[in-house]
């Protein structure tokens, strides 16, 4: 007998495709990246060639964030290498980083994460 005042069933995460935990946890990394990033320019004002440690401990965090992430988004391989190489390019590597961080919103959005300033939470 079906209860008519019973909210309906469905499973999400089967709707989404990919790994969604390395999906978040890609994501986190890509945002720590992105912070560190801004945290490099500012320090390169205030410090100078200094500050290129702070912006090589960037390029290792966005590197693993976007393996983790296009692995979990089921990229293609030509993908992967092509957002790697294109880190290498100080606008165009941020401005990825920025598309790559949407398109894991929307899927961790659809599929009943919260997504707040600092990542993913269920």
């Amino acid at each position: 007998m079906n209860n008519p005042y019973q909210s309906p069933q469905s499973r999400v995460a089967d709707a989404v495709d990919g790994d969604i935990e390395a999906i978040a946890g890609g994501q986190k990394l890509v945002i720590y990246a992105i912070l560190v990033y801004f945290l490099a320019v500012a320090a390169q004002v205030a410090i100078g060639q200094l500050a290129l440690l702070i912006a090589l401990v960037s390029l290792g965090l966005s590197i693993a964030g976007i393996i983790k992430l296009s692995a979990g988004m089921k990229f293609s391989t030509a993908i992967q290498i092509m957002c790697v190489v294109l880190m290498f390019v100080p606008l165009i590597g941020l401005l990825m980083l920025l598309v790559l961080n949407s398109k894991a919103t929307t899927r961790l959005k659809a599929a009943g994460y919260r997504v707040g300033l600092l990542g993913a939470s269920k």
